[in-house]
């Protein structure tokens, strides 16, 4: 018999976890999104990431602000299971009690470390080497349910938020569809969380994208990278924003100020920090196109950065332990 499911997700994370059961031929009844936003000038409606898959695959796909306020719609799709996956909305407890079995939860940490909305940018900006995903069952506290499954990847030195997370998708899906038999039979004992191990994983503020350049290498490689893209990270120069793109590190003991630019080559320009230096291939000036450092010097026969001080007058936003 053939079990129905409703889905709900909204980033590319969660719309390859839904194409994946689509190919498995799970019956999926109805797929939940963020609603359609208008973006840019134009005022353009994109669709989410999720919305996408469910339309590739002639799946409705419901878009609402508040999923708690379409209960009997849920009701009316009868699920046998709900499995949520980076939606961004809290179910209420009236629909976590409607699936015979229950309500699922994939979460991209290994719980209960990292419970929250941003795991996979906190796991790098920390310098962990390893993460992983949970399979929970889900109550009324945010990502508190016990534990069904857990899995373990490694975290490289040069993974950005972007290139683990396409990592822990893939594993994510195969970590569900693993267990999704061993759900229907009811063969699961799942583990409670510990309580005296939980820690957070918030949604990255807007001013915690501005990179502080005085720490430790590390730290700020850390932190550059696990934000990298998405959503960003930027620095300061003469009051105007300017975009990392590629980056590395370079662990250097020095005498410079610590946020000094560098300019004596012309692949790259040096940003120093204590007991090392970011090397910053490419970027982006704020109303500008993002430009490699060798094109961007090509344009400018003398350096305008070159022995800057980056962020100076500018007060960082941030006052979290993991900066």
């Amino acid at each position: 018999m053939k079990r129905r499911i409703i889905f709900m997700g909204t980033t590319d994370f969660a719309a390859y976890i839904l194409e994946r059961l689509l190919l498995k031929k799970y019956e999926i009844v109805g797929v939940f999104s963020q609603p359609d936003r208008k973006q840019g000038r134009s005022q353009e409606i994109l669709y989410t990431e999720t919305k996408k898959i469910a339309l590739q695959y002639n799946k409705t796909c419901y878009g609402f602000d508040n999923i708690n306020e379409h209960i009997d719609l849920i009701s009316e799709l009868h699920p046998d299971i709900i499995i949520t996956c980076a939606f961004g909305q809290k179910l209420s407890s009236q629909i976590l009690n409607i699936p015979n079995f229950r309500c699922i939860n994939v979460h991209a940490s290994i719980l209960p470390q990292y419970r929250g909305g941003a795991p996979i940018h906190h796991a790098i900006i920390d310098g962990h080497k390893k993460t992983g995903n949970t399979i929970m069952y889900m109550e009324e506290e945010l990502d508190a349910g016990a534990i069904i499954a857990q899995s373990i990847i490694a975290i490289d030195d040069d993974d950005t938020t972007s290139s683990l997370s396409m990592k822990l998708r893939v594993d994510a899906a195969n970590l569900l569809i693993s267990v999704m038999p061993l759900i229907f039979k009811r063969d699961i004992r799942a583990l409670a969380q510990d309580e005296n191990r939980v820690s957070f994983a918030p949604v990255i503020r807007r001013e915690w994208e501005l990179i502080n350049f005085d720490r430790e290498i590390n730290v700020v490689y850390n932190h550059i990278r696990g934000l990298l893209n998405v959503p960003g990270c930027y620095i300061v120069i003469n009051n105007i924003k300017i975009k990392l793109h590629h980056v590395k590190m370079v662990i250097d003991i020095h005498d410079y100020q610590t946020g000094l630019v560098k300019c004596d080559n012309n692949e790259y320009f040096k940003i120093y920090a204590l007991n090392g230096y970011i090397k910053v291939f490419e970027f982006q000036i704020a109303g500008k196109k993002r430009i490699k450092y060798s094109d961007y010097i090509n344009q400018n026969k003398k350096d305008i950065i070159d022995n800057i001080i980056i962020n100076e007058g500018v007060k960082y936003g941030y006052k979290s332990r993991l900066y």
